[in-house]
């Protein structure tokens, strides 16, 4: 089961630049970045609408939602300005250079909430060898988008 869940993670990584590629040449089709945004968040929402109704008995109740502490309905907001940033940067850095320093950002981020134990996560603290690869991310991240 393992080994299921690890391929779709890394096929779900395929896939990321895809995403930004088609999104940034959507932008170019239909007058720009927001319009892109909005058209690939619109087939995203026509999705997850479809499944709601069909599994309309274990949707949370609207006050149910609305007592959620604000963090956790978050996602929705960092999905959207990860698209528009995507559709911004990738016609000008590329899908490279701005998937390597999207995981570069990714892995700061990670080592901070790792050692804080943050949203319950458990603590692993920052150590020598978890720095050294985040400079190599960051090196290698630089060397690709130095070209």
């Amino acid at each position: 089961m393992k080994y299921i869940v690890v391929l779709w993670a890394f096929a779900i990584g395929l896939m990321v630049p895809l995403q930004g590629i088609i999104n940034a040449k959507l932008g170019k089709e239909v007058g720009g970045p927001t319009q892109s945004a909005l058209i690939s968040f619109s087939g995203g929402f026509l999705i997850f609408l479809a499944i709601g109704l069909y599994n309309y008995q274990n949707l949370p109740s609207f006050s149910r939602v609305m007592s959620l502490p604000p963090y956790l309905l978050s996602g929705g907001v960092i999905g959207s300005v990860f698209v528009l940033s995507a559709i911004l940067i990738i016609p000008k850095l590329g899908s490279t250079g701005f998937i390597a320093l999207i995981v570069a950002g990714q892995l700061v981020s990670s080592l901070i909430f790792d050692h804080f134990g943050l949203f319950t996560l458990p603590i692993k603290p920052i150590n020598y060898l978890r720095i050294l690869g985040v400079v190599l991310l960051f090196s290698g991240a630089t060397l690709i988008i130095r070209n």
